[in-house]
C-alpha cells in the first residue's frame, strides 16, 4: 500500500501530534472525567486513504475509543466521550457524516455529533453537547479565520480544558507585511484587535512576531496558563511550514505536550530527509547510499537543538534563583518548560548538573536520585 502522507511529510507531524497528545492525555483525563473531543476544521481534506484513516477525524475516533475501551478494563468504568465535528463545506460533511456515522454508540457511551456550518457559529451547541465534561479542542484551518477568540471564547472556559491549532505561518507570513486594511481587520479577531501591528514584537522578524502574539492573545483570551508552540518546517525546505499552538491550564499536560513535541520532532526530521532524499533521486535519478546516515543526522540535529535549549534553560535558572532564592522543583519545572523546548526529565537533568558542579544545593538526595515536585531548587551563595 502507497504511502498516504507521501509528499504530506507536515501533515504526517501534524497527526502524529494529534495522536500522541490524545493518546497520553485520554488516559490521564479518563481517570477522572468524561472527555469531548472537537475537531473545529474536520475536513475531510486530501485524504489518500479509502477508510479516512489519515484524517484528524478518523485518527481522534481510533484513539478515543481504544482508551475508553483500556479505562474499562482497568476499572471497570466507562466514561462517556463526545466527539464533535465541525465542517462548513457540504460535500467534505457528506463525506465526513457518512464517515463517522458507524461510530456513534450511545449504549456504549460514545457520541458523535456532526455539524454542517462555520466553527464560530457551532459554539452554543458544542458547550451543550460538552456538558461538564473535560474539552480537548483541536483547531485546524486553512488560514487564519473562521475561528475568532471572541466568539469561540466559551469553548476555553471551563476550569480543565485544552486546545490545539494549527498556526498557518507559511500561509500568513505571506501577508504579515501588508498594509491593506482588509487583511489586517481580517487577522484582528486572532490577534486581539486592529491594532495588531503596533503590538508585534520589533525584535523577532514579521512571520514570528506575528506567531508570538497570537500565543500572547490566546493565553488571555482562553484564561491559560501555559500556551507553547511547536515549529513544523516544511518537508523538502528550511523554513517553517506551520507551528501547532498549544494552550493548557494544567503543568501535567504542559508535561505531556513536550514529551510528544521531542517525538514528534524527531520522526518528523527522519521524514524530512528522507522527503529530500527522494526529491534528489527524482531530480538526478540516482540513488544516494548514505540516505539513511542523513536521516540520523537529522535526528541528531534536533538532539542538537535541545543541548543550546538546555544551555539557555540552565542560565535562566540561575538568573531566577538569584532574584528568588529558592524555588520547589515543580514551579522550577513548570516555568522552564513553558520557556524551553524541553521535557520535564531535561529540567531534571539541569539541577542534577548545577548540584554536581556546587551552584545549587541538592536536596533531593544520594545516587540516582533526581529531584521531585515538592523538592526546594536553592541557590548557593558560598
Amino acid at each position: 500500500m502507497a504511502d498516504p502522507y507521501f509528499g504530506r511529510e507536515q501533515t504526517r507531524a501534524k497527526h502524529f501530534i494529534l495522536k500522541s497528545y490524545l493518546q497520553a492525555l485520554a488516559f490521564k483525563v479518563l481517570t477522572f472525567s468524561d472527555l469531548t473531543y472537537v475537531d473545529g476544521f474536520s475536513g475531510p481534506w486530501e485524504s489518500k486513504t479509502e477508510n479516512f484513516r489519515d484524517s484528524s477525524f478518523m485518527i481522534a475516533i481510533d484513539v478515543l475509543r481504544d482508551a475508553q475501551q483500556q479505562i474499562l478494563h482497568r476499572t471497570g468504568i466507562r466514561r462517556r466521550i463526545g466527539c464533535f465535528f465541525s465542517e462548513k463545506d457540504s460535500d467534505a460533511y457528506a463525506q465526513l457524516e457518512q464517515a463517522v456515522a458507524e461510530f456513534h454508540q450511545p449504549q456504549e457511551c460514545f457520541e458523535i455529533k456532526t455539524y454542517e456550518g462555520k466553527f464560530e457559529d457551532a459554539v452554543l451547541d458544542i458547550r451543550s453537547f460538552a456538558r461538564t465534561s473535560f474539552p480537548i479542542i483541536f483547531i485546524d484551518p486553512t488560514g487564519w479565520t473562521g475561528y475568532p477568540f471572541h466568539k469561540i471564547k466559551p469553548l476555553f472556559s471551563p476550569p480543565r480544558c485544552e486546545v490545539l491549532i494549527n498556526f498557518m505561518y507559511d500561509f500568513i507570513n505571506r501577508f504579515a507585511y501588508s498594509a491593506d486594511t482588509e487583511i489586517i481587520n481580517s487577522m484582528a479577531p486572532i490577534l486581539g484587535g486592529q491594532n495588531w501591528p503596533d503590538r508585534l514584537d520589533p525584535d523577532l522578524p514579521r512571520g514570528l512576531a506575528v506567531e508570538k502574539l497570537f500565543r500572547e492573545t490566546l493565553k488571555a483570551s482562553g484564561d491559560f496558563k501555559f500556551v507553547v508552540s511547536t515549529k513544523i518546517d516544511k518537508a523538502t525546505a528550511e523554513r517553517p511550514h506551520f507551528f501547532i499552538v498549544y494552550g493548557t491550564k494544567s503543568a501535567d499536560g504542559l508535561k505531556v505536550f513536550r514529551q510528544t513535541e521531542y517525538d514528534a520532532l524527531r520522526k518528523h526530521a527522519k521524514n524530512r530527509a528522507n522527503a529530500m532524499e527522494k526529491q534528489r533521486e527524482q531530480r538526478l535519478n540516482v540513488a544516494d547510499l548514505f540516505a539513511g546516515y542523513e536521516a540520523e543526522m537529522q535526528e541528531a540535529t534536533v538532539d542538537e537543538i535541545v543541548a543550546e535549549q538546555k544551555s539557555l534553560a540552565t542560565n535562566r535558572l540561575i538568573e531566577t534563583l538569584a532574584a528568588r532564592g529558592q524555588l520547589v522543583f515543580s514551579d522550577v519545572a513548570s516555568k522552564l518548560l513553558e520557556q524551553f523546548m524541553l521535557r520535564e526529565t531535561n529540567i531534571k537533568d539541569i539541577c542534577v548538573d548545577l548540584a554536581k558542579a556546587g551552584r545549587i544545593e541538592n536536596t533531593w538526595g544520594s545516587g540516582n536520585r533526581k529531584p521531585r515536585d515538592r523538592d526546594l531548587i536553592i541557590l548557593r551563595t558560598n
